[in-house]
């Protein structure tokens, strides 16, 4: 069985809307687009996502790894 069959096969069991999101997703992500309002991926504008003005402290480098055993026991709720 051919990739495209495997697919084709998989969304012919999918409700509608889940056909219609998957439809919109490789879309999306191939860069099509239907509507000129909408402008293709390649085209649009790259937003950066973090970028923010603050100041770290002149030692953070320093302590930066001491900080380890506090995310991890944020994360799994105990310490590496």
């Amino acid at each position: 069985m051919t990739l495209v069959q495997q697919a084709t096969t998989m969304m012919e069991k999918l409700p509608v809307r889940s056909q219609q999101i998957v439809v919109d997703l490789l879309k999306m992500l191939s860069g099509i687009s239907e509507s000129p309002d909408m402008p293709n991926a390649h085209e649009a504008g790259f937003k950066r996502t973090g970028k923010s003005d603050f100041a770290l402290p002149a030692d953070f480098d320093e302590h930066f790894d001491d900080l380890n055993d506090e995310i991890a026991t944020m994360f799994m709720g105990e310490s590496l």
